[in-house]
């Protein structure tokens, strides 16, 4: 995956609209929307890398048209589950025991097919979608990457940050090294997942989230 993250000297006392902390399929997905409005959305997220972690599985149909409109749908199908597998999910008591229940979903194509023939909206314009995040994570990095109006730092994490009268002040640290910059930005959006240190910091309990 090609990675532009800035060096120290870019970094330092930074100026951007918004600041989205975390760069996994939520911020990725939200910095590429800010693109399309020509918002100035820096990225940061304190792996170098993308996951290396099995996450996600299914991408449901509203997603899927949020990715067409952004014009990624398709680099995202090129590596999921092939467009002609059917999926069967099966409860069983192990893995050589009783199964309990099973649940047959159509392929990719038989849900177009689907959708060809129903014209009253009720069903989504994209067929859903089997891909692991370890697969989908670095074709999303891949086009914040060639953004024109996003910048992305991989291998800086937030540390913490500070509203101010013109938005907010945001430290972010170096992973490899604990070096510190700053970032202004008008917007800081936390997409930091279950550890979040936005959420953290704003004093919002994991519990309280509905």
């Amino acid at each position: 995956t090609a990675q532009r993250s800035p060096d120290a000297a870019e970094v330092a006392d930074l100026h951007t609209e918004v600041l989205v902390v975390g760069a996994g399929p939520v911020g990725l997905t939200l910095a590429l929307e800010l693109n399309r409005f020509a918002v100035p959305t820096l990225v940061i997220d304190k792996s170098a890398t993308a996951t290396q972690h099995p996450k996600m599985d299914i991408t449901h149909g509203r997603s899927m048209e949020l990715f067409r409109r952004l014009g990624v749908a398709d680099a995202l199908r090129a590596v999921a589950v092939s467009e002609e597998r059917r999926t069967t999910v099966t409860w069983a008591t192990g893995v050589g025991g009783w199964e309990l229940a099973r649940f047959d979903y159509p392929s990719v194509q038989e849900q177009r097919e689907a959708i060809r023939s129903v014209n009253d909206g009720s069903l989504a314009l994209e067929p859903s979608m089997r891909v692991s995040q370890v697969l989908l994570e670095p074709v999303l990095r891949d086009e914040a990457d060639r953004a024109a109006h996003v910048r992305t730092a991989y291998g800086w994490g937030l540390e913490s940050f500070t509203e101010t009268p013109e938005g907010v002040t945001a430290t972010i640290i170096l992973t490899a090294t604990g070096e510190r910059r700053r970032v202004h930005a008008a917007y800081l959006l936390g997409c930091d997942g279950a550890g979040s240190v936005v959420r953290r910091q704003l004093g919002i309990d994991l519990g309280s989230i509905d």
